[in-house]
């Protein structure tokens, strides 16, 4: 009788493990709400990035640690220069945009393509001159997480 039942003990151990990881892959906070593409800019350059972001209305899964109303896309954009200025130079239509120091916030409240602008001006860090650069958001917003 004991042969029988030998190998069920190392069976059942994999399938607790299995069912232990089910949650990471099924879990609903594996959405993705919000996602820019990235650039690199350099001085007198105007490169586009593209945003994509789930409308402001639908609910963000529950995050331990963070408010549940989490409408806001940021990106925070760092430079071996040093300080940074930004101005909104083109706004959003279905949107909010505001974009201070190293950040670049955006919040999408209607469905459908946006499209912002930010000019960005550091501090070249070997002249102590300024560079300017135009950042163009190409924005999607979309009515369900990705």
């Amino acid at each position: 009788m004991t042969e029988h039942f030998r190998g069920w003990g190392t069976l059942l151990v994999k399938v607790l493990f299995a069912l232990s990881l089910l949650p990471f892959f099924c879990s609903p906070v594996q959405a993705a709400y919000c996602w820019f593409s990235g650039s690199n800019l350099s001085d007198g350059q105007t490169v586009t990035e593209t945003l994509k972001i789930v409308v402001a209305s639908v609910g963000r899964a529950h995050i331990a640690g963070k408010p549940d109303q989490r409408p806001w896309c940021i990106e925070n954009r760092h430079s071996l220069g040093g300080h940074y200025s930004n101005r909104i130079v083109e706004s959003p239509k279905l949107g909010q945009v505001s974009a201070n120091d190293y950040r670049i916030s955006y919040r999408g409240n209607k469905v459908g393509h946006d499209r912002f602008t930010v000019e960005r001006r550091w501090l070249n860090p070997h002249t102590n001159g300024w560079y300017t650069g135009r950042i163009v958001y190409e924005v999607d917003v979309v009515p369900e997480p990705f």
